[in-house]
């Protein structure tokens, strides 16, 4: 079941990542890779990814997998011009690899929250995906869900309260 709703959602989405990612980057075999990790993630996230706000999840997740190419691009021009000028062994790299470490138990520290929340309380969940994944203001996330603001903030005032007294020893070990 799982499958097969994946595989629909690839090919209907395939094309627009790999456009998104085109458009930012102009190279396709980049955008190609990019594809394939934002359907990887999508994959291991869909349970808690609702079907209507697929699409701009996998928006979203492009957006920040473009972002972190342009980092990593970066960063790899400087840490191989460091290595050439200074002769650095793998140094570098090492805190690399902790700091993608670190990000995959974040994430793995908000897919843990976002999926009890939404066993817990519907409306707290589409309020904090829609702020912590999606990163959407206030003013949208409000006109989405048809609410006021003050509805708004007090949904995501008792989510927040929800998720620090139900994973704050998790998140202060982080």
């Amino acid at each position: 079941m799982k499958n097969g709703k994946f595989e629909d959602y690839f090919r209907r989405y395939k094309n627009l990542i790999i456009k998104i990612a085109m458009d930012k980057i102009g190279n396709y075999d980049d955008a190609l890779d990019i594809c394939q990790q934002v359907f990887v993630s999508f994959y291991q996230n869909m349970d808690i990814v609702s079907d209507e706000l697929v699409k701009a999840w996998l928006i979203k997740c492009t957006r920040h997998a473009i972002s972190d190419y342009y980092r990593k691009t970066s960063r790899e021009k400087e840490i191989f011009t460091e290595f050439s000028e200074k002769g650095i062994g793998n140094i570098a790299i090492d805190g690399e690899i902790g700091l993608a470490e670190d990000r995959l138990d974040d994430l793995d520290l908000l897919g843990k929250v976002l999926r009890t929340v939404k066993t817990v309380n519907r409306q707290w969940f589409e309020v904090l995906f829609m702020y912590c994944v999606e990163e959407l203001s206030y003013a949208e996330m409000a006109r989405r869900l048809n609410v006021s603001n003050t509805v708004l903030r007090a949904r995501l005032y008792r989510a927040r309260m929800f998720v620090k007294e139900k994973f704050g020893k998790d998140y202060r070990d982080r």
